[in-house]
């Protein structure tokens, strides 16, 4: 399937604000986590499912699947029921999906149904995040419960850590308190989203520690059938 930027989306993309706001709110990602992201999808060819994938594409190869018609949605479908035979796929990418899904075993079940034997699957989820819904917002994992989830329907973990780290972590619940609780807590929160800037950049000093993953916002895994 040819995967290509809608025009709206790439519009976008060029805008000045956008481009600021995703500076300002860059979230410092472990430089494992990005290699290891860039292993699993080095090559160009096969077919890489990317579940949740959508307005944006994590990368060119990827077919997003969705529950929605949304931008840059090239399949509608549940995660629960993936529409692909068995052993299809080559790659999977999932990121901040599991959260919101009411089953996330049978989903990731799905996954190593329709992976092709020796196929990968790079997972990142929340673990340290405030509440957020669409549709809805059911758990977050722990490392260890993110690697459980996925050995347990039968995959090897190859490598797993944090993906977005503690300092995030932090700016990122502070920014939710002030927003939620306090009197002017938007505008409180917007100031501090300044100090954030300032803040978050730490986090490419704390991935290298070796609990990094004790307060991260999201962890990640490679894993392979």
């Amino acid at each position: 399937m040819s995967v290509e930027y809608t025009e709206e989306v790439v519009a976008q993309q060029r805008t000045l604000w956008p481009r600021i706001k995703a500076r300002l709110n860059y979230d410092y990602r472990s430089e494992k986590s990005r290699a290891a992201f860039d292993r699993v999808f080095a090559s160009l060819d096969g077919f890489h499912l990317a579940i949740g994938g959508g307005p944006t594409r994590a990368h060119p190869t990827h077919v997003n699947l969705n529950i929605g018609p949304f931008p840059n949605v090239d399949i509608v479908s549940d995660a629960h029921e993936l529409p692909y035979e068995d052993s299809s796929v080559d790659a999977i990418y999932v990121e901040a999906v599991l959260e919101h899904l009411q089953r996330p075993a049978v989903a990731v079940a799905e996954m190593y149904r329709v992976l092709r034997p020796g196929g990968r699957v790079f997972a990142s989820t929340p673990f340290l995040q405030a509440y957020h819904g669409y549709p809805d917002h059911y758990q977050n994992y722990t490392l260890t419960g993110h690697k459980l989830l996925f050995e347990t329907a039968g995959f090897t973990v190859e490598e797993a850590g944090a993906h977005v780290g503690p300092m995030f972590t932090m700016v990122n619940l502070t920014a939710t308190f002030l927003r939620t609780y306090l009197p002017g807590g938007r505008v409180l929160s917007f100031l501090w989203g300044a100090v954030g800037a300032v803040l978050r950049p730490f986090d490419v000093l704390l991935h290298r520690h070796s609990q990094a993953y004790v307060l991260a916002s999201t962890t990640y895994l490679v894993a392979s059938r």
